[in-house]
């Protein structure tokens, strides 16, 4: 008699319907994003530095006039024009190294196929 009224209840969960199977499918998308056109190059202008000092100081205001007019000074001490060269290169290397992530990036979302110089298409590996 318990096994009678005990059979339904171990029963009862095997008589209601199967959950569905849930499968697990990993599908690699690749984002695609616009590689946008570079800036156009630096344009730089040509620039004179001149020496200037107490024995060609005349000679260096009179030639200056005849050029150009009216003088004026712009005066940088030894040591602020290193500071001037130093902070020349120090942006020289930024640009270059943004430059390089620029790069890095493009080549990330470039399409994955490449011609190498033998001319054989190979794609990248992980796909």
């Amino acid at each position: 008699m318990v096994s009678l009224l005990t059979l339904p209840l171990l029963t009862a969960c095997s008589l209601s319907p199967t959950e569905p199977e849930i499968k697990v499918v990993t599908k690699i998308e690749k984002t695609v994003v616009p590689i946008v056109e570079r800036p156009k190059p630096v344009q730089l202008y040509t620039t004179k530095v001149r020496v200037v000092n107490k024995e060609n100081l005349d000679a260096f205001i009179e030639e200056f006039e005849k050029e150009n007019g009216n003088v004026a000074f712009v005066a940088l001490s030894i040591k602020d024009y290193e500071n001037l060269a130093l902070n020349i290169a120090d942006i020289r290397r930024y640009l270059n190294q943004q430059t390089q992530i620029i790069i890095y990036y493009e080549d990330a979302v470039s399409p994955d196929t490449k011609e190498p110089q033998n001319g054989t298409k190979e794609t990248r590996s992980g796909e």
